[in-house]
């Protein structure tokens, strides 16, 4: 069975930018998903339909397909003095935050001056090219 819209697919995967392996799945523990649904970036979900099980392949998903471009918006610069004063921040360090509309985001500080932070509330694998090794190990339907 080809994978298509509603088909439940059990795959394993491999995650690269560039060379570096970012994430994979575990032995004995593979993904499963319905196709269709929106569950993953939307150019490994394109790419992955008419697959079928046994199916062994490299997928390369550009930034607009995976987790988009970073946006100029999403990076803030707070002033200095609406830190606490005893709080360690630093380049690297992850900061939570809640939008208007009580959405949690995750922000990494990009900047630290005597005068403001700089946050970066892009996805971290923004305008990054996504490479996926993937294997289909089963499609059925839903």
């Amino acid at each position: 069975m080809k994978i298509k819209k509603g088909c439940e697919v059990t795959f394993t995967y491999k995650l690269f930018t560039g060379e570096e392996l970012l994430d994979e799945t575990l032995p004995g523990q593979p993904m499963i998903y319905t196709h269709g649904d929106g569950a993953l970036v939307p150019g490994l979900e394109k790419a992955m339909s008419g697959l079928q099980e046994g199916d062994i392949k490299e997928i390369v998903v550009a930034p607009e397909d995976g987790y988009g471009v970073p946006e100029e918006d999403k990076i803030l610069r707070v002033p200095r003095d609406r830190v606490p004063k005893e709080a360690d921040v630093h380049e690297g360090l992850q900061i939570p935050a809640t939008s208007p509309d009580g959405e949690m985001y995750v922000g990494i500080v990009t900047g630290v001056s005597d005068d403001s932070i700089t946050v970066d509330f892009n996805h971290e694998l923004a305008g990054r090219t996504l490479r996926f090794e993937i294997e289909i190990l089963k499609v059925s339907k839903n």
